[in-house]
């Protein structure tokens, strides 16, 4: 058949690029629009970033610096009091020598008068109003000192005990450089200010005004602002009395801006252009197009029917693989599955006779490697047994998009070579073989039809005498009723004769035998004769037929393969069939324990009997088949008596079996579908199938058919191809919540939560999760979990933050490989993580499914040192035995029984006993999904450990966490959670 094409699709693609058009129009303005304002908001976070960055670096080397001047305080009180007592020259010159940034250092009394004044210190006294303002003991800035002996020097102040003050002359170069090569652009500046707003430090790469304290606009979006306004970050969150201001250019951020707009404008003028040009050349095109399409269709038919006509099959095959395009008639010639996909040449080449495989392979390649023409003649065996000649003719010709491809012809000479093959026979050993051939021979006069002479094998085989033969005519030896047919063949004289159809003979005793004859026309004692070689195929026939019904039957049951009842239900349908036909897919429940149980005989000895049972009740209803997967698939002819059929499948099942292993219940789950006009019977089979897998889901006896469990399967099917990739294209993400113990609000560890990001989208862990465990995909996720956290806690270590472990969710699928703790020892040893780095959460499922090897696995992590918790604890089918057995460690309260606690009774209740529970067993509780400073504050009250929630911090990638453990080293963000409660 020729593939239909969507003659509409061409005139409507010119509206659909109307509307294309219109869309990214709207689309195009709204990017712009939003493009300015997202890149003035990202100059503002780069500005505050820049500022924060420096300001942090300034804080580590100030801070060192007031700490090596509080270190040499004592001395300079001592100094102050008794200078012979103390060497305060000598401390100074090591703490110069040690920080290379200092010029020198001065000690001055609390009066104000320079007791000790230093080697290279400027001679210029620092004002007094600074002194006065370093009498918080911090470290406080001067202003630039000029007059340093080698460079400008800022002065820093610190006060000592006994207040006094010592002077430290820090390089104003070493602030300068502190500001960093941050990119400002070409207008941008970096200021670094002293306490009262003097410029410490400074660089300007534009031409803007320095930001200073003075001149920085307030920090507001807006459009209405000058191109020449600047846009300004501050940070002075160090603790010392330093503000570091960053200046960018509003011109230089919206200079990109306004060329990509412009650009942008210009593409969708462009575009719009192009639509109207394509619109008038699709409507010139489409009537030429139609005209084209008409005529191919018309070349296709006529070429498809002459090769049919001819019994020839075309083929095709490019260079840069082995497959090859073949014809309908060509697969048939080698007795290959009809379709369109391309099939690998190696198909071919085994269809081809042992005797010839080799040669002809030979030669195929020598033609592709010279690139010429071949034409070869061959045997090939089909699948059922026959042998078919080949005649086969290609060459190479050039593809415009495939390169090199071999192209030819294959034709079936099996007739001309065997009639070649007979009459060589004849020539060479006739009258040999009539005398001597153990098949039986004879001649007849072709006016009479009597015999006129046959051989022994004849003789043996009929059971008749060589004279009682010569008495007789062909007519008795043929059913009486072939009489005719028989007249016809000899009335028949053309040559070379039809050998292939089956006659029937009868014998001396009256027993009928297939015979296939071979004859000939030919003169014999001067008259008109036939020479006749009659072949018993009776053999033959009766396997043929037995094939004949193995190809459409099921052995085991004696009931129809599924495809030969739906060519079937086609048939009838392409025949004029009335009414609307049902199918009924029929799916035996828990057959595959009867095998290992009672042995394969009584599973089969079941299933014979179910097929009887049903046999019965659908022979008035249509036709069943049966599929080795215990399965039976129902067609009936009246889909409106589906009802009817349904009760009486059930009523047939319903009654136990009796067989050598006792009584069996069999029990099933129905699927109903309806086929719709002009749908395949194929289609409608299997909406049957999803029928009875959603009954099977729903645990109901039947169910019928509708369009969203299609939906369904297909979403289920797309969800898990993806998921197949997810891991390798790197979609999956760990995302870490904190667990902060209640008692002394420090963050004891987080529990890493698995994200799966699609198109963009987050994709509900409720959804993926489940699919992940059926398809087997979780193991290797799950190892990748594993691996992930491992890296996450080495870089939680490396920053200071060793107290913290990493908690991972182990599913029951993961967990029952039994894969878990070498994962476990394998993630340790390649990070180098120490004990208790890693936690794993299990769920009751994993438990419960086999506790004595769950117990094993258990033990063997906690000699690993891993810890292990019960997570959602309560929520499923909650077991006291496996608490009081297995070795556990943590307890986690689902946060369904912690929300609302403080104020939902029933919750209390719940979260009572539960904490009863543990405590009583000697586990550390932890409550999920507290969201409520009073639900902490119960928690606290009533005992429990630690806590994870929305209250505490939301789940964050790793980057955060870490920061957002820096800023809380000692978990005083945490604990101020806690305190509100």
């Amino acid at each position: 058949m020729t593939p239909k094409t969507g003659d509409g699709a061409a005139p409507r693609a010119p509206w659909i690029g109307m509307l294309l058009g219109l869309a990214l129009s709207a689309g195009l303005v709204a990017m712009v629009v939003h493009g300015g304002f997202a890149r003035l908001d990202a100059a503002r976070r780069q500005s505050a970033a820049v500022a924060a960055g420096i300001d942090k670096l300034l804080r580590y080397e100030i801070r060192n610096l007031e700490r090596a001047l509080n270190g040499m305080a004592s001395e300079a009180d001592g100094y102050a009091a008794d200078p012979a007592a103390w060497d305060l020259p000598g401390a100074i010159r090591g703490v110069v020598a040690r920080n290379g940034e200092l010029q020198d250092i001065d000690l001055v009394g609390r009066d104000g008068r320079l007791l000790y004044h230093g080697v290279d210190a400027p001679a210029q006294a620092v004002p007094p109003d600074v002194l006065r303002s370093s009498a918080t003991g911090r470290l406080v800035p001067g202003a630039v000192l000029h007059e340093g002996r080698s460079q400008p020097v800022v002065p820093l102040v610190v006060r000592t005990p006994k207040q006094n003050w010592l002077v430290a002359y820090l390089h104003a170069s070493e602030l300068q450089e502190m500001l960093g090569d941050a990119d400002l652009g070409r207008r941008g500046s970096i200021s670094l200010l002293g306490a009262s707003g003097q410029v410490l430090a400074q660089r300007r790469p534009g031409a803007w005004p320095p930001a200073t304290a003075a001149n920085a606009p307030p920090l507001r979006p807006s459009w209405l602002h000058s191109l020449e306004a600047p846009i300004v970050g501050r940070s002075a969150a160090s603790g010392y009395p330093f503000e570091v201001v960053v200046s960018l250019s509003r011109r230089d951020v919206l200079e990109p801006w306004f060329a990509s707009s412009a650009a942008s404008l210009g593409l969708l003028l462009l575009y719009w252009a192009g639509m109207i040009h394509l619109t008038r050349r699709v409507a010139a095109a489409e009537a030429v197009r139609r005209t084209v399409h008409a005529e191919l269709q018309r070349q296709a038919d006529w070429l498809g029917k002459a090769q049919e006509a001819a019994r020839m099959g075309v083929w095709a095959m490019d260079a840069a693989n082995d497959e090859v395009h073949a014809s309908a008639h060509a697969r048939q010639l080698f007795g290959l599955p009809p379709g369109t996909a391309p099939l690998p040449a190696r198909a071919f080449f085994e269809r081809i006779h042992e005797r010839d495989r080799s040669r002809i392979e030979a030669e195929f390649a020598d033609a592709w490697n010279r690139g010429a023409a071949f034409a070869f003649e061959y045997r090939v065996a089909l699948p059922d047994g026959t042998v078919r000649w080949i005649s086969a003719r290609g060459a190479p010709v050039a593809h415009h998009d495939a390169g090199l491809r071999m192209t030819g012809t294959i034709t079936d000479i099996t007739e001309r070579r065997r009639q070649q093959a007979r009459l060589q026979r004849a020539e060479a050993q006739f009258r040999e073989l009539f005398e001597r051939n153990p098949l039986p021979f004879w001649v007849f006069d072709i006016a009479t039809l009597r015999f006129l002479a046959v051989n022994a094998a004849a003789v043996q085989r009929y059971g008749y005498s060589r004279e009682e033969f010569l008495a007789m005519t062909i007519l008795q030896i043929r059913p009486e009723q072939a009489a005719d047919e028989v007249r016809d063949s000899v009335a028949d004289t053309a040559e070379p004769r039809d050998s292939r159809p089956v006659w029937q003979h009868v014998t001396r005793d009256g027993r009928l035998i297939h015979v296939r004859v071979h004859s000939s026309t030919i003169r014999f004692d001067g008259r008109d004769a036939r020479l006749v070689l009659a072949e018993d195929v009776s053999e033959r026939v009766a396997y043929e037929r037995d094939l004949e019904w193995r190809a459409t039957h099921e052995e085991s049951t004696g009931l129809l393969h599924l495809r030969a009842l739906l060519d079937a239900v086609d048939a009838r349908g392409a025949g004029g069939g009335t009414g609307t036909h049902a199918f009924v897919h029929v799916q035996l429940r828990d057959l595959e324990l009867v095998s290992p149980t009672f042995g394969p005989r009584t599973r089969d000895e079941i299933v014979l009997h179910v097929a009887r049972r049903i046999e019965q009740v659908v022979q008035r209803h249509g036709l069943v088949a049966y599929l080795p997967s215990d399965a039976f698939v129902l067609a009936m002819w009246q889909a409106e008596n589906w009802h009817e059929l349904v009760d009486e499948m059930k009523a047939a099942l319903a009654a136990p079996i009796e067989s050598a292993t006792g009584r069996h219940r069999v029990q099933a789950w129905l699927g109903v579908a309806f086929q719709q006009a002009g749908e395949p019977a194929e289609q409608a089979a299997g909406h049957a199938v999803l029928a009875a897998l959603e009954a099977r889901a729903h645990n109901q006896a039947s169910m019928l058919y509708s369009a969203s469990m299609a939906e369904r399967a297909a979403e289920r099917l797309a969800t898990v191809g993806r998921l197949r990739t997810a891991l390798a294209n790197e979609e999956f993400e760990l995302v870490y919540q904190p667990i902060l113990r209640i008692g002394d609000g420090r963050v004891t560890g987080a529990e890493a939560l698995l994200r799966w990001r699609v198109d963009g989208r987050h994709v509900s862990p409720a959804t993926f999760i489940p699919l992940c465990e059926e398809s087997g995909m979780i193991v290797p996720i799950g190892e990748w979990v594993i691996d992930q956290a491992a890296q996450a806690r080495q870089q939680l270590g490396a920053r200071g933050h060793d107290a913290i472990s990493i908690a991972v969710n182990i599913s029951a699928v993961q967990f029952m490989s039994g894969a878990v703790p070498r994962s476990l020892r394998r993630a340790h040893a390649r990070y180098r993580l120490p004990r208790g780095a890693l936690h794993v959460e299990l769920t009751e499922t994993a438990m419960l499914q086999r506790p004595e090897i769950a117990r094993a696995a258990m033990e063997e992590l906690q000699r690993e040192g891993v810890c292990v918790s019960i997570d959602d604890f309560g929520t499923g089918f909650s077991s006291m035995g496996y608490l009081r057995d297995l070795p556990l460690n943590h307890l986690k309260i689902d946060r369904s029984f912690v929300q609302d606690v403080h104020r939902d009774p029933r919750n209390a209740s719940i979260c009572q006993a539960l904490i009863a529970l543990g405590r009583g067993l000697g586990l550390e509780l932890i409550a999920e999904g507290v969201e409520h400073p009073l639900e902490l504050q119960w928690l606290r009250g009533h005992g429990v450990d630690s806590a994870q929630g929305f209250l505490i911090a939301r789940p964050m990638r790793l980057e955060d966490f870490a920061s957002w453990l820096d800023d809380h080293p000692d978990s005083g963000g945490a604990g101020a959670a806690a305190d509100a409660g």
